[in-house]
């Protein structure tokens, strides 16, 4: 039973950052110990999980047994109740990992009423998986990673403000995935400034982010290397009531009070589940200050730059003690080459 709601919960980790607000979402069903059909949510208003597996499985899924990452909905959102798919097509046990405590828990009362078992399996991958959508959901607010690439003591550049390249090639490659896996990218003016960045996704079948950007003042450059790719659109933040342009993939949206919270809620209520933050030792560090950030990621280059504390990747004005500092604990590390990552959860 538990390497077929593993599978569930692979086909629920493949699909994220593809279903926006929604949950990525796995379902396998198996019928007399074969697996006859198999599904996930692949995109926003798209057929749930557990209808594509449902639908592989046709004929094949009467008496048997659905296994699905997260808790089945019975609600009518842009798609039918996945309840009345299950009972309609005759399954007999449903197995699911994670409880979504996002809407009202009355699957498995409906479930087994139409006479079907209904096995609640905790699954720490799953939890994970789902623990930042839920808080993002509850708060109405974008699930927010902040990335980092840095020498070992810190530095996202020399004093000189020479950045290419810190890290190495392995590095770049992850990056594209992470980038593929959130909806929108985040930066702030001064990084799109001095490093002229694209923020692309050059992976096969990779999807470009949406790129936001931060700039209080208004004082943008339209000429630089990003404002030229018409691939997703650019949104830029200010609160600048002159800003203007004339190119048609960016849009200006003006706040009278640009703060990291504001900006999250207009994003999520624009129909971003997820942002990566890529930029410099200001906004990094602001988003780290916060309550806001879910995961960090750490990519380390063996290196010592040295020099003054310009470009350290967290700085604040601020003294902390130490019960006061913003904590982490490390879920993974891995080696890129010679280069490590880290990633790390909010305390």
């Amino acid at each position: 039973m538990s390497h077929y709601l593993n599978y569930a919960i692979q086909l629920a980790k493949m699909v994220e950052g593809q279903t926006g607000l929604n949950p990525p979402v796995g379902s396998v069903v198996v019928n007399d110990g074969r697996i006859v059909g198999m599904g996930a949510h692949l995109q926003k208003g798209g057929k749930h999980a557990e209808v594509q597996a449902l639908d592989m499985a046709q004929d094949n899924a009467r008496g048997g047994t659905i296994y699905i990452s997260l808790e089945p909905c019975t609600h009518y959102g842009s798609t039918p109740p996945c309840v009345n798919k299950i009972i309609e097509a005759g399954i007999k046990k449903v197995v699911y990992a994670v409880k979504d405590t996002t809407l009202p828990s009355e699957g498995d009362d409906i479930l087994e009423q139409a006479g079907i078992e209904v096995i609640f399996r905790p699954h720490s991958d799953a939890e994970s998986l789902y623990r930042d959508f839920f808080m993002a959901k509850n708060e109405s607010i974008p699930e927010v990673t902040v990335k980092v690439s840095c020498s070992l003591d810190g530095k996202q550049a020399t004093d000189k403000g020479e950045s290419k390249w810190i890290t190495n090639k392995a590095v770049k490659n992850d990056v594209f995935h992470l980038r593929h896996k959130h909806d929108a990218v985040l930066t702030g003016r001064g990084t799109i400034h001095a490093d002229n960045p694209q923020y692309t996704t050059r992976i096969e079948e990779g999807k470009h982010p949406i790129k936001v950007i931060l700039s209080k003042t208004g004082e943008i450059d339209f000429n630089l290397d990003i404002f030229q790719l018409r691939n997703e659109p650019i949104w830029i933040y200010t609160q600048n009531k002159n800003l203007k342009t004339n190119i048609e993939h960016v849009e200006i949206i003006e706040l009278t009070d640009c703060s990291i919270e504001n900006i999250l809620k207009d994003l999520y209520q624009r129909g971003i589940g997820s942002v990566l933050v890529e930029a410099g030792p200001t906004v990094t560090s602001e988003f780290l200050q916060s309550k806001f950030t879910n995961e960090l990621i750490l990519y380390y280059a063996p290196k010592i730059i040295g020099g003054s504390g310009n470009y350290q990747f967290f700085q604040s004005e601020s003294i902390f003690n130490l019960s006061e500092v913003p904590q982490f604990e490390i879920v993974n590390s891995q080696m890129l080459e010679q280069n490590i990552k880290l990633e790390l959860r909010k305390k």
